[in-house]
């Protein structure tokens, strides 16, 4: 037999076939889904349900578990699993959102809403385009396919979910920033409130990133602002007596799991890695809660900004992308609530630290060997394998495990950035 030759290795070739071979299982996955999702099992339910209970005016029974099933019933009397409400919990200004989806039925809505997230995945890699190198190395076509090969991305357009949109969001904070609006960067973010528990810790890490106290203070009062007209919004949709009950109904639902819809073995973040191997500690929410600010501190720590030279600007170029990266792993582990169609925020990260694996391929050859970019490359691979996530899913129904690579890309990411930081450091004393 003759031996392998590397330079029969075509890396292109080999992409689009893993990138066919995927689509081609996602296919399947859906044709053999087909049947559940038109009669309603996917959690699109959540959303066409507040929509229809806004436009019906029934907004200030938003968060009552009956009302929500009794309208559930109406549209999805099928759902043979579905004893009680899939519930809806997100803040009452997004279900305005679905409120034009309600005229259509449930299947129309449904396929408007995927168009909708098809159209969003077309539109993002141009306008990234200019701001992430990366993503010029193919047209943007090739990008939209190769976005629906990532799992939580294909989850999201399969449930139905909101995850799309706010990777959107973040997409276009991130343009923003690096143009320089501050204020629209705030604004941004504030709209992806929605799920505020995968924006808030992203911001406070945000703003140690900033070289100016005037930066910060853009970005805060603009989030600030549009955060409080959408909580007018909200109250003006659901009355002060369902806003106000709103944190107490969240908090009900994460201390039941929803009935079992909620579940940590199917959060890929700090607490479903935790709950896998520790759920029968006496005190494992205060577990979870202390390793989840001693991870954040440590994203903190290495986030805020340093190392200017005399104009202002940051001596490596590459040192806000990894940061920006960095908040983003953050983000997600320490969100306390978070399923497998949560990590589409991570699309951008991912396209951020190819490039950058790319461009530094030069100088680990340069330099001493060290231990990050295998430990990045390392969770990086399992987060963009796909079938083995559909494993995880189909099979084990356990999502948790994926935290275990965004664990990884996360220490390997915080200890490249602090060697980083150590090599300025040490080689403006040498300048010195």
């Amino acid at each position: 037999m003759k031996p392998w030759n590397p330079r029969l290795w075509n890396p292109r070739l080999a992409g689009s076939l893993y990138v066919a071979g995927v689509l081609v299982i996602h296919s399947l996955v859906v044709w053999n889904a087909r049947d559940l999702i038109l009669k309603g099992y996917p959690d699109f339910t959540i959303y066409y349900t507040a929509g229809t209970m806004v436009r019906q005016g029934m907004g200030h029974g938003l968060y009552d578990d009956v009302r929500q099933f009794e309208v559930q019933k109406q549209f999805a009397p099928q759902v043979a699993t579905r004893l009680g409400a899939l519930p809806f919990n997100h803040p009452p200004f997004e279900a305005l959102l679905f409120v034009p989806f309600t005229y259509f039925s449930y299947r129309v809505a449904y396929l408007l809403w995927t168009l909708t997230n098809l159209a969003v995945l077309a539109a993002l890699p141009i306008l990234l385009r200019p701001y992430v190198p990366v993503l010029a190395r193919l047209p943007a076509p090739a990008w939209t396919l190769i976005s629906l090969v990532f799992f939580p991305i294909f989850f999201a357009l399969l449930q139905g979910q909101d995850a799309i949109l706010l990777m959107f969001l973040y997409g276009m904070a991130f343009v923003a920033l690096k143009k320089k609006r501050m204020a629209s960067a705030g604004a941004w973010l504030a709209c992806a409130l929605f799920k505020f528990h995968l924006v808030l810790p992203f911001l406070f890490l945000l703003l140690p990133q900033r070289r100016t106290f005037q930066d910060r203070k853009r970005i805060l009062c603009a989030f600030g602002g549009v955060g409080a007209l959408l909580a007018v919004v909200s109250v003006a949709t659901v009355g002060v007596r369902q806003m106000m009950a709103y944190p107490h109904y969240v908090l009900g639902l994460e201390a039941t799991m929803a009935k079992g819809a909620i579940m940590p073995s199917d959060m890929p973040n700090l607490r479903g890695v935790l709950y896998l191997i520790a759920s029968r500690i006496r005190y494992f929410d205060l577990l979870v809660l202390s390793l989840s600010a001693a991870l954040y501190l440590v994203a903190a720590w290495s986030s805020r900004s340093r190392h200017e030279n005399a104009d202002g600007a940051t001596v490596d170029g590459a040192e806000d992308d990894l940061k920006f990266a960095l908040a983003v792993l953050a983000t997600v582990l320490v969100s306390y609530h978070g399923l497998g169609y949560d990590l589409c925020v991570l699309a951008l990260p991912a396209l951020l630290l190819a490039g950058w694996l790319r461009d530094s391929r030069l100088e680990e050859r340069i330099t001493t060997r060290r231990w990050t970019r295998p430990t990045i490359i390392a969770g990086m691979a399992i987060l963009l394998f796909s079938p083995l996530e559909l494993v995880f899913l189909m099979r084990y129904n356990r999502l948790a495990l994926l935290g275990w690579a965004v664990l990884l890309c996360f220490v390997g990411l915080a200890g490249e950035i602090n060697w980083r930081t150590q090599r300025l450091t040490a080689q403006s004393f040498v300048r010195q």
